[in-house]
């Protein structure tokens, strides 16, 4: 039997309804999903389930925490050579690995950084880092210097600056504010919101280490 188009509008006026609720109902899920990938892009770090991930490597997410390599092969021969002494190390970084400023901001691995031999403040400190993890509590510090952003390495309470050309003692430390610390196994963020402020520090390279450099001049 077939319907008569009397019946056959009544089943449409029935279902379009329906149909149309279901779809605005998936639109608005489309939405909010687009939506939240759009500000996760858009951030640089967040907190999720544990971890404090930031996007510092091509757009991949990485929870702080994997940057230090202490047990890294490369880490670890290097260990090995320069021995139980902190300040060794910390000479060893400064005078092995050439500041060199990131074109956007990529974080390199501490093996990375002894491959190339070259690195921004974020790459010495990492590898500084994973050295003196084989033997010490030291953290990477990321904050801010004179108001840019800036990273270095503390072990008790001193500052290990990678940046200089030899080791020497931080004649500025009250310059130095700390926003989070990290090693392998902890990460500290000083006040909810720290770790993805960070990001929004203004970063001048060349203006930071000139203000480095002025300080280093005064004290001789």
């Amino acid at each position: 039997m077939t319907a008569s188009e009397e019946e056959w509008n009544k089943v449409f006026g029935n279902i379009l309804p329906a149909v149309s609720v279901a779809v605005g109902t998936l639109s608005v899920a489309l939405g909010v999903i687009a939506l939240t990938r759009a500000g996760n892009l858009a951030r640089r770090a967040y907190y999720q389930d544990g971890q404090y991930l930031v996007s510092v490597r091509y757009g991949a997410w990485h929870d702080l925490r994997e940057f230090i390599t202490p047990d890294d092969p490369a880490v670890l021969k290097v260990y090995h050579q320069v021995g139980h002494d902190a300040w060794q190390m910390f000479d060893f970084v400064c005078r092995g690995i050439s500041y060199r400023s990131d074109t956007g901001e990529f974080w390199q691995l501490a093996r990375e950084t002894l491959a190339r031999k070259r690195g921004d403040c974020e790459d010495s400190s990492i590898l500084l880092t994973s050295l003196l993890r084989n033997f010490t509590d030291a953290k990477v510090v990321l904050g801010d210097y004179y108001g840019y952003g800036h990273a270095w390495c503390q072990y008790h309470g001193q500052i290990y600056e990678t940046t200089y050309t030899y080791a020497r003692p931080v004649p500025d430390p009250g310059n130095y504010r700390a926003y989070a610390l990290f090693h392998d196994q902890e990460i500290i963020e000083l006040w909810p919101g720290a770790l993805e402020e960070l990001f929004s520090i203004r970063r001048d390279e060349v203006t930071k280490l000139s203000i480095m450099a002025g300080v280093l001049g005064n004290v001789g």
